[in-house]
């Protein structure tokens, strides 16, 4: 085998290892606003389509482990990297502006574990279900109370784990009450999967 062949072999192999690559939805960012300021993005880096209306949220209020609220998603083709933006219908109006989906039960605060599902698959977890945490998960860096949280970019798959222990800075970076100047996009790391096929090259990307 040729030098060539072996360093094609080499960076093909380093592609596919260096990037993760993300194989479903997760939720990308997350609101914890003012009064009724409450939304939650949902990101598509999967490079499938994907019906929303598969998906739901579940909120566990308190230290819950039986949901107190039940959001069915839209009938939306996501395409892949798309976002979804869900707003409390309640919501002040510059939010409501960037809102997918509007929902009354979309009420949470800091200490209310969030759950995406897929039937009754866990996709994503916000917090650990039937913990109560106080006011808030909490760390140096924030909290889940009085911030939006938004997904690291090299997270690249959700949590799927409802019962481990939630350390909010690990995967998620804290800007002040209020801001919701990034719904509508993300940005990542991650290689997609498009037809079992891994797209090679670069893979920093922003999605709008």
């Amino acid at each position: 085998m040729n030098k060539f062949a072996l360093i094609l072999i080499a960076l093909t192999l380093m592609a596919g290892s260096a990037f993760a690559q993300t194989t479903d939805l997760f939720i990308s960012e997350y609101v914890e606003g003012s009064s009724n300021n409450k939304a939650l993005e949902i990101f598509n880096g999967s490079g499938d389509l994907i019906n929303l209306s598969e998906y739901s949220l579940l909120i566990y209020a308190n230290g819950g482990s039986t949901p107190a609220q039940t959001i069915v998603l839209d009938e939306t083709i996501m395409d892949t990297g798309d976002t979804f933006v869900l707003v409390n219908s309640n919501a002040g109006a510059e939010l409501l502006a960037l809102a997918n989906q509007t929902s009354g039960n979309l009420t949470f605060n800091g200490d209310d574990a969030v759950v995406l599902v897929k039937s009754d698959d866990v996709i994503d977890c916000i917090g650990t279900v039937g913990f109560d945490p106080g006011s808030a998960w909490s760390c140096d860096d924030g909290s889940t109370v009085n911030n939006t949280l938004r997904r690291r970019p090299e997270i690249c798959n959700g949590d799927n784990d409802t019962t481990d222990d939630f350390d909010v800075c690990m995967e998620w970076n804290f800007f002040v009450v209020d801001t919701f100047d990034g719904l509508g996009q993300h940005s990542t790391d991650c290689a997609s999967v498009a037809n079992g096929i891994n797209k090679l090259g670069s893979v920093k990307a922003v999605y709008r």
